[in-house]
């Protein structure tokens, strides 16, 4: 895989849609990063993990994505939660005050039994 594509792995795990995303979204990958996630977050009652150790990027439309999918799962009494974020990711998500709206988890571990 080249350092500017993103891959969008999606698997099962202990009832829970665990996501593995590699590399930036960004305006080349954003279409990627929702056809892949459109059918996983908008199923009612979904539980989602996004695993984020080797993401590099998110821009501002992914970042607007990522909330809308936490609020459709909220009012689907699904969940949607990121781990492994890098420190980058975290302070910007602390930036837009999402730190502490979005569910993150330093370890898969830690996200999986949130569930």
């Amino acid at each position: 895989m080249g350092k500017y594509e993103l891959d969008v792995q999606v698997k099962s795990e202990a009832g829970v849609d665990l996501v593995e995303l590699d590399g930036p979204v960004d305006s080349a990958t954003i279409e990627v990063f929702k056809s892949r996630l459109d059918p996983v977050c908008n199923r009612q009652g979904a539980k989602v993990l996004l695993d984020c150790q080797q993401l590099t990027y998110l821009n501002s439309r992914a970042i607007g994505l990522l909330v809308n999918y936490h609020r459709h799962l909220l009012q689907s009494r699904g969940r949607l939660a990121l781990c492994r974020l890098n420190t980058k990711l975290v302070r910007s998500l602390d930036l837009l005050q999402l730190g502490k709206t979005l569910f993150t988890y330093e370890t898969r571990e830690l996200g999986l039994e949130s569930f």
